[in-house]
C-alpha cells in the first residue's frame, strides 16, 4: 500500500527538523543504494539535493537528481527514488497551507511538479539552509525573506517561453560555457564560436538568464565546487583551480557572495 506521509516526516533519516512562519523545513539522509518505494507527501514541498545524486520516478515520468538540482513536489504526487552509490542528503522545505494559497494568487508554480539546475535557485536554497542552521534573532525574519525570493525566482524560471523560442545558437554558447566554464572564455571569444556579435550575444544572454555571461560563469564555477567538496577530500585550493578561480582567497569571496557561507562552512556541512 502506498504510503501518505504527514507533514515534517520522510523515508529516509531525519537530521534535524526545524518550523518557521508557516514553513516546515527538514534536512534527512539517504544510505548508499537506497530504494524508496512509493509514496507522496501531505504537503507540497521543495526539495534541494545538497550531496550525492538519485533517480526519481513520479507518475510516468522520470528524472536524474544531482547536487544542486531543486525539484518541487506537489501535494499528493506519487514518486519513488533508487539513490547511487553515496550517502545523499537533502534539504527539505514544505509550504503551509496559508502559504499555498498566497502563492496561488500570484503564481501557478505549486500546482505541477517542477525541477531546477543550480543558478540563483540553488544561491538563495544555500542561504536557507544557513539560516535553517543559525539560531540569531533573525534567522526566522531572514528565511522568511528568502523563501518570498526564492518563490518569485521559481515563479519567473517556470513562466519562460517553451525552448523553441530561444535561438538555437544561445543554446550552442550556452552549451560552451558549461564545457569551458573553467577556462578564461571572452565574451567575444564565445560570440565568435556562436557567430553574433558580442553585444547581441551578451544583451539575449541576459534577457534569458537574467544575468550577465560573467555571472553565469562564476555560478557553473561554485557549482562544480559544490560538486567536488560533498564526493572527494581534494584541498579547496585544488578545487579553486580545477574550477578556474586564480586563486584560492577570489574563490572563496565568490563562493559566499553566492551561497551565504565560505566553502570551509560548506564543506563542514555536507561532510557532517
Amino acid at each position: 500500500m502506498e504510503m501518505k506521509l504527514p507533514r515534517g516526516h520522510y523515508c529516509g533519516q531525519v537530521i534535524k527538523s526545524r518550523e518557521v512562519a508557516g514553513f516546515t523545513m527538514t534536512e534527512t539522509a539517504y544510505p548508499p543504494g537506497a530504494r524508496l518505494p512509493k509514496h507522496s507527501h501531505e504537503r507540497g514541498y521543495i526539495c534541494f539535493v545538497r550531496q550525492g545524486g538519485y533517480v526519481e520516478t513520479y507518475g510516468r515520468k522520470t528524472r536524474s537528481c544531482k547536487a544542486l538540482t531543486l525539484a518541487f513536489h506537489p501535494a499528493d504526487e506519487t514518486h519513488s527514488e533508487t539513490f547511487q552509490d553515496q550517502e545523499a542528503r537533502s534539504f527539505n522545505i514544505e509550504i503551509g497551507p496559508l502559504w499555498t494559497e498566497r502563492v496561488r494568487e500570484h503564481s501557478r508554480i505549486l500546482e505541477s511538479p517542477s525541477e531546477f539546475q543550480g543558478g540563483t535557485l540553488a544561491s538563495l536554497a544555500m542561504k536557507l539552509y544557513r539560516e535553517f542552521h543559525s539560531r540569531d534573532e533573525l534567522s526566522d525574519l531572514a528565511i522568511e525573506g528568502l523563501m518570498l525570493e526564492f518563490i518569485a525566482e521559481a515563479s519567473r524560471r517556470a513562466s519562460k517561453g517553451p525552448e523553441s523560442e530561444v535561438p538555437r545558437w544561445l543554446g550552442e554558447a550556452e552549451e560552451l560555457i558549461r564545457e569551458r566554464f573553467s577556462e578564461s572564455l571572452s565574451v567575444a571569444r564565445i560570440a565568435d564560436s556562436v557567430g553574433v556579435h558580442p553585444v547581441y550575444l551578451a544583451s539575449v544572454f541576459r534577457k534569458h538568464h537574467h544575468c550577465t555571461i560573467g555571472d553565469y560563469t562564476r555560478r557553473l564555477r561554485v557549482e562544480f565546487a559544490c560538486r567536488e567538496m560533498s564526493r572527494s577530500e581534494t584541498p579547496l585550493v585544488d578545487i579553486a583551480l580545477a574550477a578556474g578561480f586564480a586563486h584560492q582567497s577570489h574563490f572563496s569571496r565568490i563562493f559566499k557572495s553566492l551561497t551565504g557561507m565560505t566553502p570551509s562552512e560548506y564543506k563542514a556541512g555536507v561532510r557532517g
